[in-house]
């Protein structure tokens, strides 16, 4: 796996987040096909500015996932919903939130179906996979210890199967034409 140093500067960073930018730009137009080369056109930059910053294709592309996952993370799987009621409430608002997320970027389809699975991207989302599957577990766990959870629940595994029904409910609805209206998928995923 290449591990490359994030940029030091403001400069860096802004190159950095310009060039990710592009490349998220590209694979949606292009079905997730992405190469290094067509970053750097669409950027006004040299190819070797998207390895300097990416390393590979492959660091790009989990870049990509990088910057998707912890956007997910940030809006949905993290925030504190304690405070809005019993552990089905503020699931109930954190799966409108997340139905919310995937409907509102373009990237979501792409970044679940077409991007291609190198060793270095499929180690990349595993990753991100593992910890939203934590994260569920976690708040089942809270759940189980209020009593609004049945405690024979494996929260790992229903953190999985949450995070996977989600995230192919979310494939299929958004690759339909017309979308089927978000509430509706809200309403399928809580049964």
């Amino acid at each position: 796996m290449t591990t490359i140093a994030g940029p030091r500067t403001q400069k860096g960073r802004a190159t950095r987040k310009r060039l990710l930018a592009c490349a998220r730009d590209i694979a949606i137009a292009n079905d997730g096909h992405l190469e290094i080369a067509w970053v750097a056109e669409a950027a006004g930059v040299v190819p070797s500015l998207v390895n300097r910053y990416f390393g590979s294709r492959a660091g790009l592309v989990s870049a990509l996932l990088d910057d998707f996952f912890n956007r997910l993370a940030a809006e949905v799987i993290n925030i504190d919903l304690e405070d809005q009621g019993s552990w089905p409430r503020h699931e109930r608002i954190r799966l409108e939130k997340g139905v919310h997320f995937h409907y509102t970027d373009p990237a979501a389809v792409v970044i679940y179906t077409q991007l291609s699975r190198e060793p270095e991207v499929a180690l990349t989302e595993n990753r991100h996979i593992e910890g939203v599957v934590k994260r569920a577990a976690a708040n089942i766990r809270r759940g189980q210890k209020r009593g609004e959870l049945p405690s024979s629940v494996d929260p790992e595994l229903a953190g999985a199967a949450m995070f996977g029904a989600m995230q192919r409910v979310m494939v299929t609805a958004l690759s339909r034409t017309p979308r089927p209206r978000p509430d509706r998928v809200v309403e399928i995923l809580w049964r």
